[in-house]
């Protein structure tokens, strides 16, 4: 696996996804402003292409990723690149994951 070219920040976020062949709800275990690890119950195969929806904040609107794509695999985990966001929702999540920076 290649580097991370951004820093991932632990969380514990609600996210449901869905593919073609998948429809779940799981936790995000780790998130940066291009992707992020989520563990479910169904877990998802690499190289399949998902929609997620992200609770950032309880009361806001949650984020959506309209594709995201899973680059790895690990039991009851995945990684997921983020490929195509909404540009309101893209500032949405790098204005989340600049907070947790500076929180840390």
């Amino acid at each position: 696996m290649e580097g991370r070219k951004h820093t991932r920040f632990a969380v514990q976020l609600p996210v449901s996804f869905s593919g073609d062949q998948i429809s779940d709800a799981g936790t995000i275990l780790n998130l940066s402003a291009e992707g992020c690890a989520i563990t479910a119950d169904t877990v998802a195969g690499v190289e399949v292409y998902l929609r997620l929806t992200m609770k950032l904040r309880e009361r806001e609107e949650p984020v959506q990723v309209d594709l995201a794509a899973v680059r790895w695999v690990a039991a009851t985990r995945f990684g997921v690149e983020f490929i195509k966001i909404r540009p309101e929702d893209g500032e949405r999540l790098k204005q989340f994951v600049k907070a947790l920076e500076s929180t840390t």
